[in-house]
């Protein structure tokens, strides 16, 4: 084969996708080799050349299956069920049509289609088996999209949780417990006798134990237990310290707004890298006057029951002087240290009140986590690459359908 090909493993994702196979007409050559038969899909064979020209194929495009035979026959299968229903549904493919198709898929190696057909023919793939490839796939495309698309749909929130997922992938995951006390003078003494016992602490159960005696943060029940966190979403004066602990260390006393935080890591995990810088966090912020007494706490705990999203908090700031909640935009290296280690454990609309400001309680609500890129792939792009993969993953579940209503017969 020529140094020029350059076949991707992507390709496969395509050919998978568009699914099309080499169909031979039954007939009084299907019983001598190497077009003896196979299996028989419905009316339509599968002889021992399709599944040899769909091998050499698969291993032309890096596919690396387990069982190279199995997974030809089952493509071939595959493909035979949607050509014999694109069939019944009368749906056709021009010439032009098919052209067209050959090109889109050679283009896809940089080649022409002429350039790319020499290649195939290299490797071992005829122009036939490959020309019936694309018309297969060419026809269910033509059958999943007016079927099937009408039933999809890709919602602003759906947008908002696809950039998140992007935002929050770092270096390093942590998994962390927690326990915030008062900072409060009146609490000074029992608050530096509980201190001695955080840093005391032996392990991660007498941690979390303490944690639901003690801590303020909604985590007590859970023991001060939070799920995965990455380590670029938390601020400085944690992610260092965290950056270089090991699992069961205690990492504290911090200091907040009206807060005092402990943070104990219990593991840690590793992904593809992502810089803090590029992170941004779009979030409400809520004082509600009162600090932490009963009134207040009441008045938190309606928030919690009632608030599913941002604009649904900004009716709870009625009555309340200008600028007790705001609306805030930034990266995370640029938020404030106290409302950073807030946001850091939060997804998107849940909210977080452990530190008090002024005599002020602070709620915190995510709105967004975000990957901050030049290239920032648009709204239409992230709908368009949702909507595909929903609309793929219907197309194999309406195949899985007609595959069993169909009868199979091996040879």
């Amino acid at each position: 084969m020529r140094n020029t090909m350059s076949f991707r493993a992507s390709f496969l994702g395509l050919a998978l996708v568009t699914l099309a196979a080499l169909h031979i007409a039954a007939g009084p050559a299907l019983a001598q080799s190497p077009f003896s038969p196979v299996r028989k899909v419905g009316d339509r064979v599968i002889t021992a050349y399709d599944v040899d020209q769909r091998i050499t194929f698969l291993e032309l495009l890096n596919a690396g299956a387990a069982d190279p035979r199995e997974e030809a026959l089952a493509r071939l299968t595959e493909e035979a069920v949607q050509r014999d229903y694109a069939q019944r549904q009368g749906v056709r493919i021009t010439s032009d049509e098919l052209s067209e198709g050959m090109a889109e898929f050679a283009s896809r190696a940089n080649l022409e289609t002429e350039a790319f057909l020499a290649e195939l023919a290299d490797g071992g793939v005829s122009q036939e088996a490959f020309m019936s490839f694309v018309e297969a796939g060419l026809m269910w495309r033509k059958i999943v999209g007016p079927q099937l698309g009408g039933t999809i749909s890709v919602t602003t929130t759906d947008i908002q949780r696809a950039r998140d997922v992007a935002a929050i992938r770092g270096t390093k995951r942590v998994l962390i417990s927690e326990i915030f006390l008062p900072a409060d003078p009146q609490y000074a003494e029992p608050v530096a006798q509980i201190m001695g016992l955080i840093e005391d602490a032996s392990g991660a159960e007498e941690f979390s134990a303490l944690a639901r005696e003690y801590s303020l943060a909604g985590s007590r029940d859970a023991g001060g237990r939070l799920d995965w966190v990455a380590l670029e979403q938390l601020p400085g004066p944690i992610s260092g310290p965290m950056s270089n602990a090991v699992p069961g260390q205690i990492v504290g006393p911090i200091e907040l707004s009206g807060a005092i935080a402990y943070f104990q890591l219990r593991a840690e995990d590793s992904t593809r890298d992502i810089p803090a810088s590029q992170v941004k966090l779009t979030y409400k912020r809520l004082l509600l006057p009162g600090g932490r007494n009963p009134d207040t706490l009441a008045r938190l705990a309606e928030i919690r029951a009632r608030v599913q999203h941002c604009n649904a908090l900004d009716p709870f700031a009625a009555g309340l002087p200008d600028g007790y909640i705001t609306d805030n935009d930034a990266l995370m290296q640029s938020i404030p240290q106290s409302d950073a280690v807030e946001l850091a454990r939060l997804d998107r609309f849940e909210i977080s009140a452990n530190t008090v400001e002024n005599g002020n309680l602070v709620v915190l609500m995510l709105c967004a986590r975000e990957l901050e890129l030049e290239q920032r792939p648009s709204n239409s792009q992230i709908e368009n690459s949702l909507f595909n993969a929903r609309l793929g993953a219907r197309a194999q579940l309406k195949l899985d359908e007609l595959i069993a209503d169909t009868v199979i017969v091996d040879y």
